[in-house]
């Protein structure tokens, strides 16, 4: 894949930001319904499209297979896809899938869920079926007071989320945006009240900061997190999920709110890229808006753990989530 994904990539704008979203919607695309415009494939009980069908209703200008690779290109996008694989890689940003791509007749098979619940809202932002106004956000930082979160060499999460709950305040009312913080010292609130608060909130989006831990002192990189949607298993594991939860009326919007805020992270810091995630966390089963719940790196590793206790690298990484809620904003408000 790589080769041929180095082949494509030449022809991409330099002043494109490494992922669409952040962009808005750069290509304009024809309305589409399921029955009309998409040939379902039954496999293992589950329904699938093929990479051929994909590639034609999006309008690719570029298609191409290498034995197991697939390569969708726009001028300003590529998509990649690898049969067996749980991840696709959107200009590079790793989406990992509710159900891995899979082979039928030579064609490489997606699921509808990951057609409609991550490719479709990412692809085309502009799409996503009402527009989502929000003149407020509210960040919620892990974790306070007896509960310290993860422990790293150099300091906890706790408070290391309260300091980049502070620093993406300050950063959005320069952007003119409202802000409410669900805890603004070292408090202990539980799941449920974090959720309440947001959901008290009219016209808003919840961001929920907090950083990583792993056994592994080699484990690094941010991952972002949206709600797993209905029927699926979340990324790290666990049994599928039947019921819809509250938080699941919001799916595409969540997907599209993790897209800008991880992809523009990562393009700005560079980081190791773990990828855009599926969970059912308390606090994003419940909020009744668009939700992410963000990790800003591993406080476990003794490399990263030192970055994120300097303040210029937590600065960083603020004044990147506040961009990427002004390119949201953009890219999914009025229009």
């Amino acid at each position: 894949m790589r080769s041929l994904a180095r082949q494509y990539s030449s022809s991409i704008a330099p002043r494109f930001l490494a992922f669409l979203l952040v962009c808005g919607a750069v290509f304009s695309l024809p309305e589409a319904s399921f029955a009309r415009d998409w040939q379902i494939y039954k496999m293992g009980g589950r329904d699938y499209v093929s990479d051929e069908n994909v590639a034609k209703f999006y309008q690719f200008q570029r298609f191409a297979k290498e034995d197991d690779d697939r390569i969708f290109q726009h001028p300003s996008l590529i998509m990649t896809w690898k049969i067996g694989s749980q991840a696709i890689y959107v200009n590079n940003i790793k989406f990992n899938l509710s159900f891995p791509v899979v082979e039928n007749d030579g064609k490489a098979m997606l699921s509808t869920v990951d057609l409609a619940k991550l490719v479709d809202p990412v692809v085309r932002p502009s799409y996503i079926k009402k527009p989502i106004n929000f003149d407020t956000v509210v960040l919620d930082a892990g974790h306070g007071a007896h509960d310290s979160g993860a422990k790293g060499i150099y300091g906890r999460e706790k408070d290391y989320a309260l300091d980049m709950a502070l620093r993406v305040e300050a950063e959005l009312k320069k952007r003119k945006f409202k802000t409410l913080l669900t805890r603004r010292t070292d408090v202990f609130l539980t799941l449920g009240e974090r959720v309440a608060i947001a959901n008290q909130q009219r016209n808003a989006i919840f961001v929920s900061l907090h950083f990583n831990s792993s056994g592994s002192r080699t484990a690094n990189g941010i991952e972002t997190y949206a709600l797993a949607p209905q029927g699926t298993r979340s990324t790290n594991g666990g049994s599928p999920w039947s019921s819809p939860l509250n938080g699941n009326v919001r799916d595409a919007e969540n997907i599209a709110l993790a897209t800008a805020v991880h992809a523009h992270v990562i393009h700005d810091l560079k980081s190791v890229d773990r990828g855009i995630k599926r969970a059912r966390f308390n606090v994003l089963r419940g909020i009744n808006k668009p939700a992410i719940l963000f990790e800003g790196g591993f406080v476990t590793n003794p490399t990263e753990g030192k970055l994120i206790n300097d303040e210029a690298y937590r600065q960083r990484v603020a004044e990147s989530i506040a961009n990427a809620i002004v390119k949201f904003k953009a890219a999914v408000g009025s229009r």
